[in-house]
């Protein structure tokens, strides 16, 4: 990455002035793959190109004077880009455009740095076409090949509705390449934009020799419809939350297509080509965590109350066990007591989860590295938890020697002395000893090399091998919960263990659930299954480099190859009703269309309602009642929906009875931070007609509720104090609500 904040003199009458003529940024005609492999540097010039086009098609406030850059170099991921920041004096607002090599702004964003939420006053179709003006004017030629697909909102604290579109070409959708565009529901303007694109790129005739039918066929016999359980959480109204393990049928390969053309099925969208042999490629990643610590005079405490065993008893339950793999030089050794609270669960007798001790263990070995002088550089660390209680390992981690090391040292290659299978005795051996009861409930989903120690010829050659394990029950794989670990094939050592298992899930019974083949017919019956243009990358790279050299010579190309795909998502089908499920184990229904009334046409809080259903907020179904009364519990719903947070002392009753007009004013004056202003005496005339029905009391509520326009009188100047809050009343104090909460 270059970055620079010293702007070239030649620059400044770019940054200073905006009034350029519009043009639009080349777009080559749609021939050729795109390959990147073509880097342009950073040079002066350049950056002065990219800023005129910039300012040619985007305005750039003049108060905007701060300006600052980097240039992002090409990598495995992406191309490489320019980075434009322009910010005023005190910085409370900026805006940063990314351009690529070729002059197409990529990405734009506008950002305020305002605190807090945003009020809606458009509903998304009146904005619409205020993205699609944007597209046009940023990218003209793009916006004559996309089409619509959706609009969504993340909240009131988005300020934001997010309009996606999509790439046709042959009237064949591309959902691979795409135009986002966020437009501010309370300004009208656009704060956001971010282009997905191949340009130069050869897109196939429409012209197919499988059908639809035959393609789903074929697919059929590919692939396999998995029945497992899935996640949801339900939390009641004292805070407890439980897990729902809920089943659902799935495609067993995460990804899918059928070749339009010549019935190939691929499941990829990543070819990895050696550029002297070809031969794919796989990755794997883990990531680890932690949590605050005690104090040792907090410690002291607990071990007096709790009785925790010591921290030398810890290290022992680690040092002692001979399964695992922890080098002599790892002689440095530290622990710290953590203590957590599983929240997503609830004990049988319906209390919340007690606090877990465990020690958190370092191991490292304590030698300086002097490159200088040569020698082994390699310096080991382990980790490993253990539970304070009954001094069981929960967890361990140790470094091994992988190919770096061999190949950075000039290491003769160790002899490998264990197999897969092997490991995986050594590893269920350990298992049986240490978690029984886990093991016993657990079934082998995943058993891989783990870590290369170098290669013989072009093949790689394993050090060790990793074994996971998922949860079962009724034999139907839980993958939320399991068991992994990992085995050395030099020593025979384990160099990780953990697991994970929660207690107290409801799962949900296999009775009477329909077959997987039966499943897949539902599963491509649905209209995501068709033909598209998708994209295919294809890696290439030198597979006789050494490690510290594999990124010279690497490039990637895209290709366009029209398919049948199905792209279901959540890729969830009902082993009950073969409906497509959400996230939450219900029927899936689109946000678009989720409330969607017949009986507020006209209504005077029509809009409101509208503009609440467009944050997600709403009752389901086709009908919105608005004159009904709404309840404690409808209400406070509303406002969780919006991720309203307020002092839970004025929170209302959380239960399916009315609320009255007096008790709504009270409320929303009181989280509004305004208590102790209405409850002055003797300064407060609301003139309303009906005031006598009114408490002293209550009084200062009333006027400030009527003032800030949160509940209203109706045209006899009535406030009707005792009548109920119906649900229209309602969703315009809400919208109110969230306007005075700024």
């Amino acid at each position: 990455m270059v970055k620079k904040k010293i702007i070239p003199l030649a620059l400044i009458g770019c940054m200073l002035f905006t009034g350029l003529p519009v043009n639009a940024a080349g777009i080559a005609a749609v021939e050729g793959t795109q390959a990147r492999n073509s880097v342009t540097e950073p040079t002066d010039k350049k950056l002065e190109s990219v800023i005129k086009v910039v300012k040619a098609k985007l305005f750039i406030p003049k108060e905007m004077t701060k300006f600052d850059y980097y240039y992002n170099t090409q990598n495995a991921y992406e191309n490489a880009y320019w980075y434009l920041n322009w910010s005023n004096e005190d910085y409370s607002q900026n805006i940063t455009v990314s351009v690529d090599q070729n002059d197409n702004i990529i990405r734009y964003n506008f950002n305020d740095n305002k605190d807090g939420r945003s009020t809606p006053k458009y509903l998304k179709s009146e904005l619409q076409s205020t993205a699609m003006d944007f597209i046009k004017k940023i990218e003209p030629k793009v916006a004559d090949k996309i089409e619509f697909v959706k609009a969504e909102s993340y909240g009131s604290y988005s300020s934001q509705y997010v309009y996606t579109f999509r790439r046709v070409e042959n009237k064949i959708p591309m959902p691979d390449n795409t135009v986002t565009v966020g437009v501010n529901f309370e300004t009208g303007k656009v704060t956001s934009y971010e282009l997905n694109w191949l340009f130069d790129v050869k897109v196939p005739s429409a012209d197919v020799k499988i059908s639809e039918k035959e393609a789903s066929e074929k697919l059929g016999k590919k692939v396999t419809m998995k029945l497992s359980y899935q996640n949801a959480y339900e939390t009641d109204d004292k805070g407890n939350t439980t897990i729902k393990a809920f089943l659902v049928y799935s495609p067993e390969l995460s990804y899918a297509s059928v070749d339009a053309k010549t019935g190939e099925i691929y499941t990829t969208q990543n070819q990895w080509v050696n550029t002297t042999e070809n031969q794919s490629k796989k990755e794997a990643a883990a990531d680890a965590a932690g949590n605050g610590g005690l104090s040792d005079e907090e410690i002291a405490k607990i071990e007096d109350l709790k009785g925790l065993i010591s921290k030398d008893k810890a290290i022992k339950a680690v040092t002692g066990n001979s399964n695992l793999l922890l080098d002599k030089n790892a002689k440095s050794v530290s622990a710290r007591l953590y203590k957590y609270r599983d929240y997503h669960y609830i004990r049988e007798d319906g209390k919340s989860a007690e606090d877990k001790y465990v020690w958190n263990i370092y191991f490292s070995d304590p030698r300086e590295v002097n490159n200088e002088k040569g020698g082994d550089t390699y310096r080991p660390h382990a980790s490993a938890t253990v539970d304070a209680k009954t001094g069981k390992l929960i967890s361990f981690s140790s470094s091994v020697k992988d190919a770096y090391y061999y190949g950075l040292e000039g290491k003769e290659l160790p002899k490998i002395n264990y197999s897969k299978k092997q490991g995986q005795t050594i590893l269920e051996k350990f298992l049986k000893d240490q978690i029984p009861n886990l093991f016993e409930s657990s079934v082998l989903s995943a058993n891989e090399g783990s870590y290369i120690i170098g290669y013989k010829g072009e093949k790689e050659i394993y050090g060790g091998y990793y074994y996971n394990y998922d949860r079962v029950h009724e034999k139907i794989n839980y993958s939320y919960n399991g068991i992994h670990g990992a085995v050395d094939g030099i020593t025979g050592k384990i160099y990780e263990f953990s697991y994970n298992w929660d207690e107290n899930i409801q799962f949900e019974s296999p009775k009477n659930i329909i077959s997987p083949e039966k499943a897949y017919e539902y599963y491509n019956s649905m209209d995501t299954f068709g033909l598209i243009y998708e994209i295919n990358n294809i890696h290439n790279y030198n597979g006789k480099a050494k490690v510290e050299q594999q990124a010279e010579g690497y490039s990637v190309k895209s290709e366009i190859r029209l398919v049948y795909r199905n792209d279901l998502y959540p890729p969830y089908v009902s082993p009950f009703t073969g409906k497509q499920l959400d996230y939450d184990g219900k029927e899936y229904k689109d946000n678009a269309g989720k409330y969607s009334y017949s009986d507020i046409k006209g209504h005077k809080s029509e809009k409101n309602i509208l503009l609440l259903a467009e944050l997600g907020v709403g009752f389901e179904g086709d009908k919105f009642l608005p004159d009904q009364a709404i309840t404690g519990k409808e209400l406070n719903g509303f406002l969780t929906k919006l991720n309203y947070y307020y002092d839970k002392q004025y929170e209302l009753n959380n239960n399916n009875s009315s609320i009255t007009r007096i008790d709504a004013a009270k409320f929303t004056v009181q989280i509004l931070g305004y208590d102790n202003i209405a409850k002055v005496k003797g300064i407060y005339n609301t003139a309303f007609v009906d005031q006598s029905q009114i408490t002293e009391s209550n009084i200062g509520y009333a006027a400030l509720a009527y003032g800030l326009n949160l509940i209203t009188k109706n045209d006899r100047n009535e406030f009707r104090p005792n009548e109920k809050l119906t649900r229209a009343e309602a969703a315009d104090m809400v919208l109110t609500l969230l306007s005075a909460n700024k």
